[in-house]
């Protein structure tokens, strides 16, 4: 059985408009930002299930590396408490919400959003 040009060249160029399509749907959906942000003081707390441990969120106002502002609530892995004043970079997707979080220093994070943040030491 003999193809036609027109039809495979057809065929192609649909399969390549649907992968990028479908990579863009992908990137916009679960491609994370980071924001970043200070520590503050928790704002609630969940009892688990007999043997796990409690979880502990707290809402964080996030900047991007642009300067862009974002309210966050990051949950706490393992029952573990932030720290009061430390710095955190949170990864947020539009599908997944906060996907990550991680402590960093000060030097660590983008001029635009440290503008936004108060200096070490400000509470």
């Amino acid at each position: 059985m003999q193809v036609k040009k027109g039809t495979l060249y057809v065929s192609l160029a649909v399969i390549i408009v649907l992968g990028v399509v479908g990579g863009v749907w992908y990137h916009v959906n679960y491609g994370k930002i980071y924001y970043y942000g200070r520590v503050g003081t928790m704002a609630r707390s969940e009892k688990q299930a007999k043997g796990y441990p409690n979880a502990y969120y707290y809402r964080i106002t996030g900047y991007d590396k642009a300067g862009r502002m974002k309210r966050l609530e990051v949950g706490s892995f393992g029952g573990h408490r932030f720290v009061q004043g430390r710095y955190i970079k949170v990864g947020w997707s539009k599908a997944r919400k906060v996907v990550d979080y991680r402590q960093v220093m000060w030097h660590q994070i983008p001029q635009k959003a440290r503008e936004k943040l108060p200096k070490p030491g400000n509470l």
